[in-house]
């Protein structure tokens, strides 16, 4: 029997992406899946109304949580809360927390809404910060250096200080992450995420020198955090002991932001503590980032608040973030959790503490894996793509449409072994199924309609297309044909345009490739065309397009205080054929750009391995995103005047014109959208690739 395509059905769902993860997966009932993570608002409640009454309130209800409670906490966000309590926040200053609320079918803000305001979609971003101007002749602290990535060899020797028998780490703290977990002490539950090691409790290890086995450590450690596996979708063979194999992504970008040789004092960078967060493995594994996001914001908020503890005279510090991850689809428009959070919390910290903070992210790595594409519809004229599903893929694959007026859009898909979904509409709030018979549906189009966001606005309506994967290690989970899946769109009334994006579907480096990317499909690619270069990208001939393709994390109407970096083929002149091109409607381009291959023939930039005296090397925007976060920091250790009491376009002007004046940093004249207005090849953090340094 074929399989073939259910009517439209009612399908409340907020959340594609978690929605087919629990589909496809089946975990098991019960355990910290049934919860997922929802930040919320404090509201002033009782009389008189006050912000800590309703605390206190949320205080009792975590306090009494049992098993099947309607919400819990993790241990961070718990700390948080006791330090509102202990310091009541200012009316009208409501705090925001992070809760882990239950799946079951249930209404939490018509339950909850009295106490708390659900904010699923980040808070509303605080008026510009403005600070008044530090005292002349103050010395100004160095900044804290922080990185949020996977793996991290945090007891490598490029982290810290000194000769080997008396090294000193040069990290504050190192938040280890593992997927929320509940615990139980005397039937109270909370939720535990990880563990936090103070600088202390990392020199207490290295006290060991030369009998120090970092491998045995990371082991040791890691199978502490991750040898109780929590998520169906995890296959444990490499994720968990991440930092116990040769090279790591988090690594690798932690000594390019911050590393330096134990026993030379590093320029500049002596003066800097550092921070980092290590994600849970089965987040990074989870590639459709649906599950990744709260990760990254909840270690964001943990980094400020840590940053916050290292004062220097009563000052704060600057603080610049390294985030060299991302997905490839998404809205790109400033209305992810991840996107209003982070710029959130960027503005918060620089009008609380009246010092600098700025946030680097890598603009992506897809320019040319075809996973990008955009069509202009007219009435009564549709038109077609085809959607390559590879077989042995072990993960779902998820395609975003996302049109002009999801109201008006038509679609219809047609794959081997299925009957055709008829072109038509699915009403928002509704998703229709392709199955066999009663078994268990092996593909899903959910229209997603708009939410209301805080502050005002709406995210825009957009269909999810979630495959299955094509194989799988266990029997009974569902299994989609692999081969070309054929979508036609159309449109009713209006002309529009419709943009099509295929989820990142690979492995970061370390991970098992259990998954194959699919892509899109179309006669155009394979018309050959003279190569050019041109300041821009030229729309593309098809449907499949490389504008576009930047992290889905960005978008054009991002804070100041927040950096995306392209990466550049050394001085050549020339991006990285890989380096993602920006889009006119989200991103247009990077900020700037930095080394991700030392030349065309020496690919990558040169790093440490996980353990200490070994090397790596790894090429793309995550490597280049890293030397940003180092010059960053160089620049505010070196007391230059720049703070929340100039105006953000007089700081970001500034921090260019210090990047600019680097070594060999140079403008661009070409691929604008993937380089961005400067190009920054200075060498400062990275190990020379030949006898002359970078330089071909």
């Amino acid at each position: 029997m074929d399989f073939s395509w259910s009517t439209p059905q009612a399908t409340p769902v907020v959340d594609g992406y978690l929605d087919w993860f629990d589909h496809v997966y089946q975990p098991p009932a019960g355990g910290a899946l049934s919860y997922r993570p929802l930040l919320v608002r404090v509201k002033p409640t009782g009389r008189p109304a006050t912000l800590d009454k309703t605390l206190r309130w949320l205080k009792r209800k975590l306090d009494n949580a049992g098993q099947g409670a309607d919400f819990l906490m993790d241990g961070v966000e718990r700390e948080y809360l006791d330090r509102l309590l202990d310091h009541s926040p200012i009316e009208g200053d409501a705090p925001d927390l992070f809760l882990h609320v239950l799946k079951t079918p249930g209404d939490f803000a018509a339950d909850y809404g009295k106490w708390l305001q659900p904010l699923p979609n980040g808070a509303a971003r605080p008026p510009v910060p403005s600070a008044p101007a530090p005292a002349g002749g103050v010395p100004r602290p160095a900044p804290v250096l922080a990185v949020i990535d996977d793996a991290i060899g945090y007891l490598n020797a490029r982290f810290t200080t000194g000769p080997a028998h008396q090294r000193k780490t040069r990290l504050a703290a190192v938040w280890l992450q593992c997927e929320d977990q509940i615990t139980e002490d005397n039937g109270h539950c909370s939720i535990s995420c990880g563990r936090v090691l103070s600088g202390e409790e990392i020199d207490t290890v290295l006290t060991k020198g030369s009998r120090l086995e970092e491998a045995a450590e990371y082991s040791a450690m890691n199978k502490a955090l991750y040898d109780r596996q929590i998520s169906p979708v995890w296959h444990g063979i490499t994720a968990g002991g991440g930092s116990e194999l040769a090279s790591t992504h988090g690594t690798i970008v932690t000594d390019i932001a911050a590393g330096a040789d134990p026993q030379v004092e590093p320029e500049g960078l002596g003066a800097c503590p550092m921070l980092a967060t290590q994600l849970p493995p089965q987040a990074v594994e989870d590639t459709s980032g649906a599950k990744l996001q709260p990760y990254v914001v909840r270690a964001l908020r943990w980094i400020i608040w840590q940053a916050d503890r290292l004062l220097v005279e009563g000052q704060h510090r600057p603080l610049v973030v390294n985030i060299s991850l991302g997905v490839l689809a998404g809205s790109k428009d400033g209305t992810s959790l991840i996107e209003r959070q982070i710029a959130a919390e960027v503005y918060r910290r620089e009008t609380r503490t009246g010092s600098p903070m700025r946030v680097v992210y890598a603009f992506g790595n897809d320019g040319l894996t075809r996973q990008i594409g955009s069509i202009d519809l007219e009435p009564e004229t549709p038109q077609s793509v085809t959607l390559r599903v590879q077989s042995e893929d072990y993960t779902p694959s998820f395609v975003e449409l996302r049109p002009d007026d999801p109201a008006e859009l038509t679609l219809g898909i047609d794959s081997l072994l299925s009957q055709p979904l008829s072109l038509g509409s699915i009403p928002a709030g509704h998703s229709v199924s392709l199955a066999r018979g009663s078994a268990p549906a092996v593909a899903r189009i959910y229209a997603i309609g708009p939410q209301a966001l805080e502050g005002g606005g709406q995210t825009a309506g957009y269909y999810l297309l979630a495959i299955a994967p094509t194989a799988c290690f266990e029997t009974g989970k569902p299994l989609a044909p692999s081969g070309p899946w054929r979508i036609t769109l159309g449109t009713g009334a209006p002309a529009q345009t419709v943009r099509l994006e295929v989820q990142r579907d690979d492995r970061p480096l370390g991970f098992q490739a259990l998954a194959r990317q699919s892509y899109l499909d179309d006669n155009a690619l394979w018309v050959w065309k003279p190569p050019r270069k041109t300041p821009y990208a030229p729309k593309a001939d098809g449907p499949v397009t490389r504008i576009g393709t930047e992290s889905g994390w960005l978008s054009a109407g991002m804070p100041e205080q927040v950096y995306t970096v392209g990466a550049a083929l050394c001085d050549t002149g020339f991006a990285a054929p890989y380096s993602a091109t920006g889009g006119p409607l989200s991103a247009k381009e990077p900020n700037v750009s930095a080394i991700g291959d030392s030349s065309w023939t020496l690919r990558g930039v040169l790093a440490s391995g996980t353990l200490s005296g070994s090397a790596t090397v790894m090429s793309g925007t995550s490597v280049a995103a890293p030397q940003i976060t180092r010059q960053l920091a160089l620049l505010f250790a070196s007391g230059a005047d720049i703070g929340p009491w100039n105006p953000p376009a007089v700081n970001a002007e500034r921090e260019m014109a210090a990047l600019g004046a680097l070594d060999w940093s140079f403008e661009p004249e070409y691929e604008l959208d993937q380089l961005g207005p400067l190009a920054v090849s200075g060498e400062v953090g990275l190990r020379p690739r030949l006898d002359d340094g970078y330089r071909p």
